[in-house]
């Protein structure tokens, strides 16, 4: 009788501590390290924030939510997020994440928009794109995806435009964005997003470049400078009137140098021409993306191009009198390919809210530095 009587007590007790334990059995093991660099990795952090406290999306730290409810979420957002299928975030992936989230206890206050709201006096096109969330990681001009579109030019239009946001998996099936939900961002608002980008701003050349050290000899090294356009041949945008330049240290003797529309040495100021910036700008609290003063002291070794057309590149290389080393190499910093056109349009030039990486006019990228052996 004694049995019967605990085992009849200890029933509620076990029947409230059910949900509990299915709650606990129903994630697969995951790491909170692995799941931190995912979240970052993932640029879960653009909306979310950087520690999961919150910002253009939900806060995370604290939730008392279940691995299903997680999943789902993932899965099949109930918002504006996009969604995320196996291929770009795997079971493995989610446990891990659900394992950071749960680390991370609640109490820090929900932080700011990565990019804030745009002005009312900003385009409508460009205000539906930050305030959806495109611009949270794309920033307020998506300088980068307008040149993976640039790759691709001569098939882009809104149909294709359409694709890589409700598809974009399919192209892109290990990146980090998902498929944008077509009842969440409806095509009246894509639309305008699409004008604002593709039209009004227009799609940029695809051009990139890096040096690397390609001979020591003589107590002379000679780097080599390789540019090219990574559009798809015959489809991508070309780049017309390109002006290369390497930023070299004071006092530094250029001994020669080899390429197409090779200038030799002169200074930055003469050459007329801004160093592309590392990192964007954020507005001013009126909307304004004020251009920070740029760094002209100093020499560069100077090529002109007429164009570079899709798929193909231009070997470049100087050579200077001594070994490199951290000083050089810092001293380079700022190395930039210009062109022409395509460039900022005219509605772009008039743009308060803006990335002012891309110059007032023509276009430019930054060239990667050389490593030291």
């Amino acid at each position: 009788m004694k049995r019967l009587l605990m085992a009849l007590a200890l029933v509620p007790v076990l029947a409230m501590a059910a949900p509990a334990i299915a709650r606990a059995q129903d994630a697969p093991k995951g790491d909170p390290a692995a799941g931190a660099r995912a979240y970052s990795g993932k640029l879960c952090r653009m909306c979310h924030g950087e520690d999961l406290e919150g910002g253009f999306g939900m806060d995370l730290a604290g939730r008392n939510i279940t691995y299903k409810q997680f999943l789902r979420a993932i899965r099949q957002p109930w918002s504006l997020m996009p969604q995320y299928n196996e291929s770009q975030l795997n079971a493995q992936m989610a446990a891990d994440l659900y394992a950071y989230i749960k680390s991370k206890p609640a109490g820090k206050e929900p932080s700011h928009w990565h990019w804030p709201q745009p002005p009312s006096s900003a385009p409508l096109g460009q205000r539906i794109y930050i305030n959806v969330g495109c611009g949270q990681c794309h920033e307020p001009e998506n300088k980068f995806a307008r040149m993976w579109l640039g790759e691709h030019a001569k098939e882009v239009n809104y149909e294709y435009f359409k694709k890589q946001i409700y598809q974009h998996t399919a192209k892109w099936p290990r990146g980090s964005m998902g498929d944008y939900n077509p009842d969440r961002l409806p095509e009246m608002m894509l639309k305008e997003i699409y004008q604002f980008l593709v039209v009004d701003l227009g799609v940029r050349a695809s051009i990139g470049g890096g040096i690397t050290i390609a001979e020591q000899a003589g107590g002379n090294t000679t780097y080599k400078l390789t540019v090219s356009n990574r559009g798809v041949k015959d489809s991508g945008a070309t780049a017309e009137g390109l002006t290369v330049f390497v930023r070299i240290p004071e006092g530094a003797k250029v001994v020669s140098g080899t390429g197409p529309g090779y200038k030799g040495q002169q200074s930055l100021k003469s050459l007329g021409l801004e160093p592309g910036l590392a990192v964007a700008t954020h507005p001013n609290e009126q909307g304004v993306t004020p251009r920070p003063p740029a760094d002209l002291a100093g020499d560069v070794v100077v090529w002109k191009l007429p164009k570079l057309v899709a798929s193909d590149k231009a070997e470049l290389t100087f050579t200077l009198v001594g070994a490199p080393n951290e000083a050089l190499v810092k001293a380079m910093d700022g190395s930039t390919v210009h062109w022409e056109k395509p460039g900022r349009t005219p509605f772009g030039q008039k743009l308060a809210y803006r990335d002012v990486r891309t110059p007032d006019k023509g276009d430019h990228e930054r060239l990667g530095l050389p490593r030291l052996p």
